[in-house]
This record gives structure tokens, C-alpha cells and sequence, in this order.
């Protein structure tokens, strides 16, 4: 899906498949990887740039990658955040500002191997004679696009907010939009099956049945023969709602929301009802839906479609500690960690700088309780250990 099938911004192109037989596995992989994913032209850097490394032997190290850091001092809400098909981190930076902003949480937005920052030859990328002492490899995945790798990029990024910067896994939430919505399901199953605990909750925005659906959608049945089992969301629904780990009985379902405009051209709205619908059937009690009678794939109202109702589920299902944790990104580090500008073995390049420095812990000041604290420290202690 891009601007060659399913773009996030471009033309649509019918691909013919009446004159194919029935191809090999190699085959349907090159055509899904030249349809699928469809990097701009990019790369353009920005303040808001890190790079992080995660350490040898931990899961997904010894790779530098870059991410979008939207820090909100004494902010521990964070959304985990994992942008659309034919765009980048600095495509979706001014809205994540935005975003960032009147919901008043953190941004992690990841970018994924093969686009912008990650683009093979990219001038941004940081060469090896400016980085600092803990940076081995600058974009080690840089260049080609597959689920694998984003994937690994996804792992990364968790463990990059509950690790170094210190958010407990239940402030977490991670949104997932478009060709994203895959990574964010895939992710909330693998924090679950891995380390047995889950985000505070995920957020769709225009999502899909599957990869395969959506290709079928537009070449019927017998295109989407053509199309590996990437990023089956509706299978992926029904093992995070079906297939709980005895240990994670209590915490079974995710809150999981639901945005889709019902003008969406690209993915078709149904993609986004029929996920709902069997949330529901599966008797997942926290699943919310808010289908935008005026929005398409690429056009919508940013308060009304996305603020009003990601808003709205954050505070019924994550508890609310804005404004209560101390320390946040201010120089000089916090009570739950050092941020990566004050302390740690990492220097800057440019504006981006690297850490290896292990938080603390944190704590909550104001009004809320000796017993939050101590559960969401041990629940970061534990995470922490884990990872």
C-alpha cells in the first residue's frame, strides 16, 4: 500500500494478475516488499531527533537507530507511536506536536529500516567518527524494508521508554496507523507472550482486516494470492484477546480504540468495523470505536477525529499521573532516571545525543499515593530487568 498500491498520499494502481501463476514464496516476497512499503524521499533531520543503541545481548541491540522524542516534563503517558506507508518522522512531526501537546503526553515515534534516517546513504544518519562512545553502528539496519526489521525496531523502542527513559509498560500506549496498526498489534502480543505484561493500551488509527484484505480489496481474491501473511491484525486480535498465558489471566484484554473515518478510500472503513465487531464477539470489555462520518485515509480533523476520542480512552483506562512525576527532560535528570541530555557516557551529535545510563526509578510528588509509587516502581524494576 503506497503510491504504487496503497498510498498514504498518492495514486492507487491496479495490479494485474491474470497472466501469474501460482508464485514462489521468493517471488511473492519481492512484489509485497514493492507494493508494501514505500519510503518518500526524505531524509530531512530534526531537534526533536535521538539515536539510541540498546547494549549487546539485550533484545534488539547493537543496532544505533533513530527515533522522534517528544518529552513532556513530569509526563509519564507515553505513546509509542508508528507512522503510515509513503511517510516518515519528519512527515508526521508537526502533528505529533500537536498531538503531544493537548494530550499532554510524551511521543515516541519510531522510523522503520529503509525509510528517511534509515535510508541507505542517508546524510543524517551519524558517522562514525561523531558519535559517541557507547554508538558502534549508525542505522545497522539501514536500507531494505521488512517486517522483521520493524519489528525489531518496535522491541526497540519499548524497551528504549521503559528502560532509559524510566515510563512504567502501563503509561504506554502505543498507536499504530495505517500500515502501523500491524506493528502496534504485533507488539502489545510480543510484550505479552515474552515478558507477560501489558501496555496501558493501543490505539488504531484507520487499520486493516489484513495485508492480504486490503489487496484483495483492490485485485480481488486472486491478487491477494500474491501477498505473504504480513500483518493479519484480525488474527492477531483474536490471539491477544483468545490465547492468554495463564500468569496474564487478569490482565486478558488490552484497552484497544478504534479510529477510522468512514470516507477512508485507501482502507476501507470496514477494515476498522469489523475489527471492533470482533473485539466485541471475542467479549473484550475495554474495546472503544470512533468512525469519523467526514474522514478519509489521509484527511481529518485532528482534534475532533483523533484528540477528542484518544483523549477520552486515555483517561478512562490509564491512570492519570500528568503533572505528579518530577523530572521529566530537565537538565540535570530526574528522580526516575538521568535524561540522555544530562548525564550518562553519551555526547551529542548535532542535536541528537545516545545514553547508555540506566534510570533509577521514579517517584510521584502531590496527591498520589505511597502505593502507586511503590507499584509502578516495582513495575518498572521488573520490566527493566526483563528487557
Amino acid at each position: 500500500p503506497a503510491q504504487a498500491g496503497w498510498p498514504d498520499g498518492g495514486p492507487r494502481q491496479r495490479h494485474a494478475s491474470s497472466r501469474l501463476k501460482a508464485p514462489r514464496a521468493a517471488m511473492g516476497d519481492a512484489l509485497a516488499k514493492a507494493v508494501l512499503f514505500q519510503a518518500p524521499s526524505g531524509p530531512v533531520t530534526s531537534t526533536h531527533i535521538i539515536w539510541d543503541e540498546r547494549p549487546k545481548g539485550t533484545p534488539e541491540g547493537g543496532v544505533l537507530r533513530p527515533f522522534l522524542w517528544l518529552g513532556r516534563p513530569g509526563t509519564l503517558t507515553t505513546i509509542v507511536y508508528f507512522h503510515g506507508n509513503a511517510e516518515d518522522l519528519m512527515d508526521v512531526e508537526g502533528e505529533l506536536l500537536e498531538l503531544s501537546e493537548e494530550l499532554r503526553v510524551n511521543v515516541l515515534a519510531v522510523e522503520y529500516p529503509g525509510y528517511g534516517l534509515m535510508r541507505h546513504g542517508s546524510a543524517s544518519v551519524p558517522q562514525p567518527w561523531a558519535l559517541s562512545l557507547c554508538s558502534r553502528r549508525a542505522g545497522g539496519e539501514a536500507g531494505e524494508t521488512t517486517i522483521e526489521g520493524i519489528d525489531r525496531a518496535a522491541k526497540h523502542a519499548l524497551a528504549y521508554v521503559i528502560t532509559t527513559r524510566g515510563i512504567p509498560g502501563s503509561q504506554v500506549l502505543l498507536f499504530g496507523r495505517s500500515l502501523g496498526s500491524g506493528t502496534a498489534m504485533r507488539l502489545a502480543k510480543y510484550a505479552r507472550d515474552r515478558f507477560h505484561w501489558s501496555v496501558g493500551g493501543i490505539v488504531l488509527q484507520c487499520p486493516y482486516i489484513s495485508i492480504k484484505q486490503v489487496v484483495s480489496d483492490y485485485t480481488c481474491s486472486v491478487g491477494s494470492l500474491l501477498i505473504p501473511a504480513y500483518y493479519d491484525n484480525l488474527e492477531t486480535l483474536r490471539q491477544l484477546c483468545m490465547e492468554c498465558p495463564v500468569a496474564m489471566e487478569p490482565k486478558r484484554f488490552v484497552p484497544l480504540l478504534i479510529l477510522h473515518g468512514e470516507q477512508d478510500e485507501i482502507i476501507w472503513p470496514y477494515h476498522g468495523h469489523a475489527l471492533y465487531e470482533e473485539a466485541v464477539r471475542y467479549g473484550h470489555p475495554s474495546v472503544e470505536a470512533a468512525f469519523a462520518p467526514n474522514a478519509t485515509h489521509n484527511r481529518w480533523d485532528l482534534h475532533e477525529d483523533i484528540v477528542r476520542p484518544t483523549g477520552q480512552f486515555i483517561k478512562r483506562h490509564l491512570v492519570n499521573l500528568e503533572g505528579r512525576a518530577r523530572g521529566g527532560d530537565t537538565p540535570g535528570g530526574s528522580c526516575f532516571g538521568p535524561g540522555s541530555r544530562s548525564r550518562g557516557h553519551g555526547r551529542s551529535f548535532g542535536t541528537a545525543s545516545c545514553t547508555s545510563a540506566r534510570p533509577r526509578g521514579f517517584c510521584i510528588t502531590g496527591q498520589a499515593s505511597k502505593e502507586i509509587t511503590r507499584m509502578l516502581n516495582e513495575e518498572r524494576e521488573e520490566l527493566t530487568r526483563r528487557l
